[in-house]
């Protein structure tokens, strides 16, 4: 959906916003009356700042005028491991922001809300005056902040030890070792990166997701980690130097094998084959 279609700042009602969204008929329950609600690859926030909406209660939810970044709670019980929150944290999702800070039936468009970091676990009172916990989100609502939807870190399925052959298509329960990682520090670097350089772009070969695939590619990138993670069994502390951004070919080019390849190896390879 073209986000053109939305003005910022303008007040729009649900109804408008369904049938702008190319939608007719009755509005579906999580568009017309929760926090936020989906229509394809676009989702909806419907956000209450400094009163009481339909649940009753309010939550912690702040704009700020000046640099145009929204607080923004989820659900109750929302949490970064559910698909739709997912997608939005990846950048799968266009998140449209609206907000209202009274019980007028018109909402104001902020803009389509950057992912710049999130906090699961965060403490909210639900309508019973009971303690709960939802998804934190601090969102860019600008139009100048790039997206930085979070990387697809390929490095964990590279860890894994593969079988030599294996059977297909049946369903099978298993159990395995799972390194964790901080996604906040690989946000950091494609943040730093940015920063510095103004787009992303693979470091070995210069790939630019976004000069290919136009805005489908914006924010995308892959996070290596330079340091083998799966060569240690205590916990590290991984600094922005420890990660790279890659190309999916060229990440995948550095796994291919047991032993990685550094990225001036991977470097030097390409400028060989190619001279």
């Amino acid at each position: 959906m073209n986000s053109s279609k939305f003005i910022k700042n303008n007040n729009y009602t649900r109804e408008e916003i369904w049938s702008a969204a190319g939608m007719s008929g009755k509005q579906e329950f999580n568009f017309a009356r929760t926090g936020y609600g989906r229509i394809g690859d676009n989702v909806f926030a419907f956000i209450n700042i400094g009163f009481k909406g339909h649940a009753e209660k309010i939550f912690e939810n702040k704009f700020d005028e000046e640099t145009e970044t929204l607080i923004w709670y989820g659900k109750k019980k929302s949490h970064s491991e559910q698909p739709l929150i997912r997608n939005i944290i990846e950048g799968e999702f266009n998140l449209y922001c609206f907000a209202r800070w009274d019980n007028t039936p018109e909402f104001r468009y902020l803009g389509i809300g950057k992912v710049l970091d999130y906090k699961d676990g965060a403490t909210v009172i639900d309508k019973d005056g009971k303690e709960t916990t939802c998804i934190r989100f601090r969102l860019a609502c600008d139009d100048k902040t790039n997206s930085t939807s979070f990387v697809n870190d390929f490095d964990e399925g590279f860890e894994d030890e593969l079988p030599p052959e294996g059977t297909e298509g049946r369903k099978k329960i298993v159990k395995h070792k799972k390194i964790e990682r901080d996604t906040k520090i690989v946000r950091k670097k494609k943040a730093f990166f940015l920063k510095s350089h103004g787009k992303l772009f693979c470091e070995v070969c210069g790939f630019d997701f976004k000069d290919t695939y136009g805005t489908r590619g914006d924010g995308f990138i892959e996070c290596h980690h330079t340091v083998p993670l799966h060569e240690t069994e205590k916990e590290i502390t991984t600094k922005l130097d420890d990660l790279a951004l890659l190309c999916s070919n060229c990440h995948r080019m550095i796994h291919r094998k047991k032993k990685w390849l550094t990225l001036d190896e991977l470097s030097n390879l390409i400028k060989k084959v190619v001279a």
